[in-house]
């Protein structure tokens, strides 16, 4: 006969996996793969004592809830009311560098932050939990310990190895956790590895992508919980702590969407047609070429195989292949800024643009698409253009935040089988470096903006390792291009079976093959010349009516409406300023962009949710810092006023830019630069 005991915690794993089954389907069929192999569970029959074994070890010496009791005690000892913690620093007057519609409005409300706020990046926990994320499920006894006696907005449950989870089933009872905790307005996610042990270079990307959904509470006020004190997980916070910064800096706003909308909807109205891929010759090898001063060590071996490849050049680097005197039969832009027409206007080969094949994503400048005799968009991911205009195969992943990282995402998109990256150094042996000597970057006709840009870089250097094991210096900018085009490098080697060469002479770059200048011959050695004109032809798909056009722009005017609305009347339930009350308004409106406006809308959700986020983070963070009560109730009151405006303003905002008709060559916002023109933007 079974004991009792034994019997409870059985029917308690199938009542968890009824749930699981409903609720989150994905974890239940996890749950169904796992068995006892490296664990052993003990429920003692006389006392209920649970403890678990890990091979011949036990983890919770000999009592799981007295080891919870404990753990929990002295991480609240560490992390509870009043300690201190630091994240990321809270949003500044002055920290916003333009002054058109939104921003303009964060300047008016920045401005307003009082003498006594504390702009430090040192926050003092409030005597309630903003986030947790949980490293470690065990089993589930210290989280539900933390959760039912703390008020917590936001749970994250980490579990690479699914044993651990499959073993929670049997002690806690997730169903009635989950529930309750839901039930008060709050948000639980649990993230556990399927098919064995993920290790930590697996695992961490997908809790990243999970973090990232939790603004503004992570990365304002994330804070971790380490169960066990398990060593493995402390390279994941790590690195999670480290990407904060990163994160933050890639929420964009809504006067960039708006602008980037505008130019798109001109490039569309002028006929430029997308990149199809569906009849293409993916065999043919293809270089690429970055602005990295070891292209001028190994541009001969390019020029040796010219009518073998198809030659790309991304962003800046065309000025040193043509100064190299080749031709490249593909250029790649991604840059909404006027100084993506700027430096091309500057080229004085009328066969580059009369020969050479534009592939710009759809928000470039129309002045730019305009230089070329041919030239087609592509949709890049993470943004509201790629789901009006496309379907999720015609989305480009990875193309940012270099020019770079688009030739190679344009690359694996078309499935090439075989890459070969020159010039992406991603450092440089020495300060002065950074470019290839040919680039505009040593030109005389370098603007003033890219030289104050290159100022600032320099300022920021941090040393990574060079291909062959050597010290070198990179700008963070092109350390978090490479770590993107590794990405890349490792979708083309695990899903598309495809080869990436690396032929620069700079960082070792992750999931390839480096190719010394013979190796490059040799490979070469058999191939025969390629038929690049057929190739480029075939990429042309077929461009979008004015009719449709104007159907996409009412769409997303009738989309902003709706949230503005949607979003006004969860910002009109605040109130009081008190921090928690601050932080759980906040806590609904993105409740209502994850689990409403995404769900509905999909990608098109981009178009507000940075602008959102940012104000989110403002009222969070300055809940925070301001901590005398008279100066915080003016500063929130203030902020409810100027995020209502937003969001009241918004609608006919987006109608006074979008009812012109495209394209209009008189177009104030498409003849001017905006930082030299910010009066055209700011209404």
């Amino acid at each position: 006969m079974t004991h009792p005991r034994a019997a409870g915690a059985m029917a308690l794993k199938d009542k968890n996996l009824a749930y699981f089954k409903k609720k989150h389907p994905a974890l239940y069929q996890t749950a169904l793969q796992e068995s006892f192999s490296r664990l052993t569970l003990n429920i003692d029959g006389d006392t209920g004592k649970v403890d678990l074994w890990h091979n011949k070890q036990s983890l919770y010496q000999g009592d799981a809830h007295a080891f919870a009791d404990n753990e929990v005690a002295a991480y609240k000892e560490n992390f509870g009311p009043g300690s201190s913690i630091a994240t990321i620093l809270p949003p500044r007057p002055g920290a916003i560098g333009f002054h058109r519609f939104f921003s303009k409005r964060m300047h008016a409300l920045t401005d307003q932050i009082p003498d006594d706020a504390d702009l430090t990046q040192n926050y003092t926990i409030p005597d309630f939990y903003p986030m947790i994320v949980f490293f470690g499920c065990g089993l589930g006894i210290h989280i539900e310990k933390m959760i039912r006696e703390n008020r917590i907005l936001n749970v994250v449950i980490f579990e690479p190895d699914p044993e651990y989870f499959f073993a929670s089933l049997y002690v806690t009872d997730w169903e009635s956790l989950f529930r309750e905790f839901e039930r008060k307005g709050n948000k639980i996610d649990i993230l556990v590895s399927s098919g064995g042990v993920a290790p930590p270079e697996v695992s961490s990307p997908a809790l990243w992508n999970l973090l990232i959904n939790y603004g503004p509470s992570f990365p304002l006020c994330a804070l971790f919980y380490n169960h066990i004190s398990s060593e493995p997980y402390n390279p994941i916070v790590k690195r999670i702590q480290g990407d904060m910064h990163f994160f933050l800096n890639q929420w964009g706003y809504y006067d960039d969407e708006i602008n980037q909308f505008n130019n798109a909807l001109h490039n569309i109205g002028a006929g430029v047609p997308p990149m199809s891929y569906d009849q293409i010759d993916t065999d043919m090898p293809a270089v690429i070429v970055g602005g990295g001063p070891s292209f001028d060590m190994r541009v001969e071996e390019i020029k040796r195989h010219r009518d073998k490849v198809l030659l790309i050049s991304c962003g800046t680097s065309v000025h040193s292949i043509i100064a190299a005197g080749l031709m490249p039969d593909i250029h790649v832009e991604i840059e909404s800024h006027m100084l993506t027409y700027d430096h091309l206007s500057k080229i004085d080969q009328p066969e580059f643009f009369e020969n050479t094949l534009l592939v710009g994503a759809l928000q470039l400048p129309p002045q730019v698409f305009n230089l070329f005799k041919h030239g087609y968009y592509f949709l890049k991911d993470s943004t509201a253009l790629a789901s009006m205009f496309g379907t999720e195969d015609e989305i480009v992943h990875r193309a940012t935040p270099t020019c770079t990282n688009t030739g190679v995402a344009v690359a694996t998109h078309l499935k090439l089988k075989s890459v070969f990256l020159y010039g992406m150094d991603f450092g440089f042996p020495e300060k002065n470096q950074h470019h290839s000597k040919n680039s505009i970057y040593f030109s005389d006709k370098m603007s003033d903006s890219i030289k104050e840009g290159v100022k600032r870089n320099l300022e920021k250097l941090v040393e990574t390792e060079s291909v062959h094991g050597d010290p070198m210096y990179t700008f963070p900018m092109y350390n978090t291009s490479r770590m993107s085009i590794e990405q890349l490098t490792k979708h083309r080697a695990i899903y598309q079976k495809t080869e990436s060469y690396a032929c620069s002479e700079g960082a070792r770059i992750a999931n390839t093959e480096y190719l010394t200048p013979d190796a490059v011959d040799d490979f070469f050695t058999t191939r025969k010349d390629i038929a690049s004109t057929k190739f480029l032809k075939a990429l042309k798909g077929t461009p979008f009516t004015q009719k449709q056009m104007r159907e996409k722009i009412n769409k997303l005017g009738a989309f902003l409406t709706e949230i503005s609305r949607s979003f006004s009347v969860c910002l009109n339930s605040l109130k009081s300023t008190e921090p928690e009350d601050v932080f759980r308004v906040c806590h609904t409106i993105n409740l209502n962009l994850l689990q409403q406006v995404f769900p509905k809308y999909g990608l098109t959700a981009y178009f507000i949710r940075g602008s959102i986020w940012h104000y989110l983070n403002i009222g969070c963070a300055h809940s925070l810092s301001i901590e005398n009560k008279a100066s915080r109730d003016k500063f929130i009151t203030e902020w409810k006023s100027n995020f209502g405006k937003f969001l009241e303003d918004l609608p006919a905002h987006y109608d006074s830019i979008t009812s012109k008709q495209y394209p209009d060559s008189e177009d104030p916002w498409v003849r001017n630069d905006i930082v030299s023109n910010e009066h055209l933007y700011a209404e």
